[in-house]
This record gives structure tokens, sequence and C-alpha cells, in this order.
């Protein structure tokens, strides 16, 4: 019978190689996608500029666009969590929250993958009640595309200044 101890250790290095395997997976293919298009990225040129093994993708990835799984949900769970109870009076914290990812974004988007955003931020809506769930939804999709915009536009305005005319806007949507 194995020892515990032994099995514990090989499963820690396990996890510490497959977790520098994703990362360099990831990072290889963000500097990819600011040269060309994911659809130009071939698994062969990313494993390659990674330093992995095609072996070592497959083992934790079926397609190229995988790779940037993670980084979609982390976006959206952050945004999730900023919008909080009250969306409407939120914007600050919300932009700050998807300010910090200003250089994973756009490549996200450029990668044809923005809707995943927000299918994940849309996810939660599940346990809400149906008299509820559409306005959630609907603010989900305000919210998304003013990050959308915001990241298209190089992020040109700090979440502060951009939370200012987002407040405004939204008090004016309550007040009519």
């Amino acid at each position: 019978m194995p020892n515990e101890k032994k099995m514990g250790n090989l499963q820690k290095a396990n996890e510490r190689s497959h977790r520098l395997i994703v990362d360099c997976l990831r990072e290889a293919l963000y500097g990819l996608l600011e040269k060309k298009c994911i659809t130009e990225i071939t698994v062969s040129e990313l494993t390659k500029t990674a330093g992995v093994s095609r072996g070592g993708f497959y083992k934790n990835f079926y397609l190229v666009t995988d790779v940037l799984e993670d980084d979609i949900k982390h976006v959206a769970e952050d945004v999730r969590i900023a919008m909080g109870v009250d969306i409407g009076t939120n914007w600050e914290i919300i932009l700050q929250a998807a300010y910090r990812y200003k250089e994973k974004i756009p490549l996200i988007l450029k990668a044809g993958m923005g809707m995943q955003i927000l299918n994940e931020i849309n996810r939660s809506v599940e346990s809400f009640d149906e008299s509820i769930r559409l306005r959630i939804i609907a603010w989900n999709g305000i919210i998304f595309n003013c990050i959308l915009d915001w990241a298209e536009r190089g992020f040109a305005e700090t979440p502060h200044e951009l939370a200012i005319e987002l407040t405004k806007f939204t008090l004016t949507m309550f007040d009519n």
C-alpha cells in the first residue's frame, strides 16, 4: 500500500505541474492574440510558444479557446460580486472589478468570446424568482455592454470618471 505522505506529495507536485502548464499556455495565448486572430493560432504554435508538449495541452484542454475559460469565469465572477444587491448604484465598484482585467478583456473580445463573459454573469440568475429574473438579465446586459464599449475604447476613462456618467444615466432611468 502506498505511503499516504508520498501520495500527498505526488498529488501536490502534479497540481503544481498542471498549474504551470495552464499558466504557460494562457500567457502564450495572450501574447499570440496581440499579433493575430484566434482562428490563426494552432495548437502546435501555442504549445511551441508556451514551451509545453501537445500532450500537456490536450491533457488540460480540447480547443485553443478553452485556455481562456478560467479568465472568462474570473472576470464574470468579479463583476457579478461587484454588482452586489443594488446594481444601479454600484457602477464604480463594477467598473473597478472589470478594470483589473483591462489587459485581458480586449484579447478575450478579440478571440470572439465576449458572450461567454455575459453568459457567465447571467448564470447567477437561475436562482432568482421569475418576477425579478428578467430585470437582472436586463441589467447584466447593460453592464456587459458598457464594459464592452469601454474596452473597445481602450479603457479611455478611469473607472471613477465612467462611473459618474453611468450613475447619472441610471438615476435618470429611475426618475422617468
